[in-house]
């Protein structure tokens, strides 16, 4: 099925979206300034130069006098020449405020979206993040960039009917019928593509994240013949985003041709009236041709303007989706300074103490009542069956979420007092799932450590049993990687992530079922460069291998959210009949 829209948009939503659009040409004052005022030299020169058009005429040429005529040509000349100036100018530093505004938001959403916490991203789709970056960042660079040259249009508008109205009273105040006339047909158009630019907005999005689904789980669709499927939903996608669109050109063709038709009337009727008062000896020829001349270049700029206000609605929409998502609040937030706490010295003792906690928008307790402790420097399975809560209770630990009661403390500091950086640069997590970057295993591997050296690379790759392959490889530790890791097996990829982990020297290591989707020959290499990386390392591993499970000092078995027994694997084998029960079921589990 096709993802569903969002609601209509409010009148709360449109303020979000100027409000960004305004902030952001706060933060560029210089560019917007400089952009404006080369836009207002343009509008000036505009202004000016059918006023030295009607002095050649009336001063010049009907007179014959030649050498005015040789002074105002010169003036003319100068006036142009000026007036590329401030094109240049308006055209520079109006694509500058918007390149820089653009670039500056896609900053800001990209490092909101890693504040985020894990919560967000688990009801998130990454389409929609990655059409917030593209499609609405881009509606929002192009109303910024014409902005300048609205704000000069609009600014001549005004001067040009005032010089026009001093020029002639009776065809001023006619030529000026056409600006309220103009601003009504504005208001009416925004009114009537505001909603349909919020679907096109959301449409877009909601391409993406098909897309974005389609290209990552490419492997799942063509396994499961999917592909007609995947197309169904893109074409269904697609075609919601056609009919929005049509609907906007729709009403583009009813009102833009009035942007150029209410223009064209008011000409007709200063040309009749105007003429009728030529004839009557009530205005030079000048200044007749300079009348018209400012009606003639009003019309393109009249034309810009009805494409802003054309655009506006969608730009609107699109800030006020980027507004929304720069408000939303990371549900895991740093200690303030006030009560930041730094983790003291010690061996990595790790204490759940009455943990308590559900996922965001739902009502049951994933765990319930949890209270163990990890001693400093020993090691401990999770077990249980599928939803018990096992990879909940470990990612507690790093706070990838937060408790909704009691404490997680790392020797005796609640973990929500830690800096998060301080956190998590003590806790090092090794995933079921390992994600390796498009670039080089050495460059992979100091994800963990950005600042290691070539030798500390090495030395942690060798703790992960990871040295040996890599040096078989044709560029050895300068040897990219496929995107995700393509082009190395499972283990070898499990390994790179180990030695990642373990090359910032973590005080706790947590395993999350790192070993549960390889063969049983690569789970014996990686369980060699475990044994290297756990000893003397707090470490906490989710696994069901018996294997795995007797590399630990102890074992936790959970069940709807409550640790039910503890021991070793051996004690828990002879004492309790449901972890031999959850150990058959998931040896038997395929893998």
């Amino acid at each position: 099925m096709p993802p569903e829209t969002e609601s209509k948009p409010h009148g709360a939503e449109i303020r979000r979206g100027a409000g960004l659009m305004v902030e952001v040409l706060r933060r560029y004052p210089r560019y917007a300034a400089a952009a404006i005022l080369g836009a207002l030299v343009w509008m000036g020169l505009v202004v000016a130069i059918p006023i030295l058009t009607r002095r050649v005429i009336d001063e010049a040429i009907v007179p014959g006098d030649r050498s005015r005529l040789g002074v105002l040509v010169l003036a003319l000349v100068a006036a142009g020449a000026v007036q590329a100036v401030g094109i240049g100018l308006r055209r520079y530093f109006g694509f500058a405020l918007s390149y820089r505004a653009e670039t500056d938001l896609r900053n800001r959403i990209f490092t909101h979206i890693q504040r985020l916490a894990f919560s967000f991203h688990d009801l998130t789709p990454t389409g929609q993040l990655l059409a917030r970056a593209s499609s609405d960042l881009s509606q929002v660079r192009l109303v910024l960039a014409m902005l300048p040259i609205t704000v000069a249009n609009l600014a001549m508008f005004v001067l040009v009917v005032a010089v026009l109205v001093a020029m002639d009273p009776v065809l001023g105040g006619l030529a000026a019928t056409t600006v309220p006339a103009l601003l009504g047909v504005a208001y009416r158009y925004a009114r009537a593509v505001l909603d349909v630019s919020f679907r096109v907005q959301e449409g877009l999005a909601d391409l993406s994240q098909v897309v974005e689904e389609a290209i990552t789980g490419i492997e799942v669709v063509k396994v499961y013949g999917q592909e007609r499927q995947e197309q169904a939903r893109l074409e269904a996608t697609a075609q919601r985003i056609y009919d929005d669109s049509i609907e906007l050109a729709r009403q583009r063709a009813v009102y833009t041709p009035l942007f150029e038709l209410i223009p064209a009337l008011g000409t007709l009727a200063v040309l009749w009236v105007g003429g009728l008062r030529v004839i009557g000896g009530a205005l030079t020829p000048g200044e007749f041709v300079a009348f018209t001349q400012y009606l003639a270049v009003l019309v393109l700029p009249l034309m810009i303007t009805g494409w802003f206000f054309a655009n506006v609605p969608r730009a609107l929409a699109a800030a006020a989706r980027i507004e929304t998502l720069l408000e939303t609040e990371p549900e895991i937030a740093p200690p303030s300074p006030e009560v930041a706490i730094r983790l003291p010295p010690g061996p990595g003792e790790v204490r759940f103490e009455g943990v308590r906690f559900a996922y965001p928008g739902t009502s049951r307790m994933v765990l319930d009542g949890v209270d163990l402790v990890v001693e400093g420097g020993s090691s401990i399975a999770l077990v249980g069956p599928t939803g018990a809560g096992k990879s909940t209770l470990a990612h507690l630990v790093p706070r990838f979420y937060d408790v909704d009661e009691g404490a997680v403390r790392i020797d005796g500091v609640d973990v929500r007092l830690v800096p998060l950086d301080e956190l998590r640069s003590e806790v090092s997590v090794v995933f079921q799932e390992t994600f390796l970057f498009s670039a080089t295993i050495a460059d992979n591997i100091r994800v963990g450590h950005p600042g290691a050296t070539d030798r500390e690379v090495r030395a942690a790759a060798r703790l992960a049993q990871a040295h040996e392959f890599i040096c078989r490889l044709p560029e050895g530790y300068d040897t990219v990687v496929g995107e995700r890791g393509v082009g190395l097996s499972g283990g070898q990829r499990q390994r790179i992530a180990l030695a990642r982990s373990v090359i910032r020297d973590p005080r706790i290591l947590i395993l999350d079922d790192a070993t549960s989707s390889v063969d049983a020959v690569v789970e014996a290499e990686i369980q060699e460069a475990l044994r290297t990386v756990m000893r003397g390392r707090t470490t906490i591993v989710i696994a069901h291998r018996t294997s795995t499970l007797a590399m630990v000092d102890r074992v936790a078995l959970l069940e709807d959210g409550r640790i039910v027994a503890v021991g070793t694997h051996e004690e828990l084998l002879e004492t309790t009949p449901r972890y031999r029960e959850v150990l058959a079921g998931e040896e038997a589990r395929p893998r």
